[in-house]
């Protein structure tokens, strides 16, 4: 079965949702496994303790596939065939790789939003000049297992399918390249796509909070300059601006009569990925 094959096949096999965590996990932290004999793998997932109610959190939404969460917190699957597809789509020589086909797996929020819970971070950055300090946002994705090559083929992946923008940055550790953004509208982008679902674990909501990391960086450095210097934030609101009824009903009233999704945010304005996840939340 050739790898166009196997794409087709663990579509069918998965919802999008449940691809998707599943994808996204596995650019990030989780793994499969096929072990001497083993005839199928099966996916794994272990970490830290702050990050259980995630790893529930994951098993609560694919527990369709029967994935179970250990009392260690090993988040697992049973071995099915639709794993060993997926290892060998993303596995040569038993190393975790992206291609170009692979990552095209990765193409909903909710998968941008694992990967983005298991391996990125919300940094609150500053720099300083003589009479002033300045604080900016920052997000990375960790993504230090990955070669130069694999990192470009993510980049542009992102880039291709949800217009968010990533920098490569180099670093001495790991295979030297993660990805990165600082610039204040590509952040507040990337966070209107993915906060729905980050918000649905409390735990991991400090990870879309801008305006709660960047009130923390002020005080501290307000502490710390003790009046030297005037410290200035960035306009950390984010644009969340509320459907209206007019709105709403001409959603209902398109996607009856079957608009694609496209077709909706242009006739109203809105992004692509801001009308899919309406959609998705009034469940029509």
């Amino acid at each position: 079965m050739d790898e166009y094959k196997y794409i087709e096949y663990i579509k069918i096999k998965l919802t999008d949702e449940e691809r998707n965590i599943i994808i996204g996990s596995l650019l990030g932290d989780g793994s499969l496994a096929l072990y001497g004999r083993s005839k199928n793998a099966h996916y794994r997932e272990h970490g830290c303790d702050k990050q259980l109610p995630y790893r529930a959190w994951k098993q609560n939404k694919l527990s369709n596939l029967e994935f179970k969460l250990s009392n260690s917190g090993k988040l697992s699957s049973p071995s099915e065939d639709i794993y060993t597809k997926i290892y060998e789509l993303f596995y040569i020589d038993r190393v975790k790789t992206i291609s170009k086909n692979n990552v095209s797996l990765l193409d909903k929020p909710i998968g941008l939003a694992c990967l983005y819970m298991d391996d990125g971070t919300l940094v609150m950055d500053h720099y300083s000049r003589a009479h002033k300090v300045q604080i900016f946002p920052r997000i990375s994705l960790y993504t230090l297992s990955f070669s130069l090559e694999e990192n470009i083929l993510l980049q542009n992946h992102l880039y291709s399918i949800f217009n968010v923008n990533f920098k490569l940055k180099k670093r001495k550790d790991g295979k030297n390249y993660i990805l990165e953004m600082n610039q204040r509208n590509e952040i507040y982008n990337f966070i209107s796509i993915v906060k729905d679902y980050v918000n649905e674990i409390p735990e991991m909501r400090y990870k879309v909070d801008l305006e709660k990391s960047m009130l923390d960086k002020y005080q501290k450095i307000i502490e710390r300059e003790e009046g030297r210097r005037k410290v200035l934030t960035s306009n950390f609101q984010v644009n969340s601006k509320e459907y209206s009824n007019e709105e709403v009903d001409k959603i209902i009233q398109m996607k009856k009569l079957n608009y694609s999704i496209s077709k909706i945010a242009d006739e109203i304005g809105r992004s692509y990925w801001g009308v899919y996840d309406k959609i998705r939340r009034m469940k029509i």
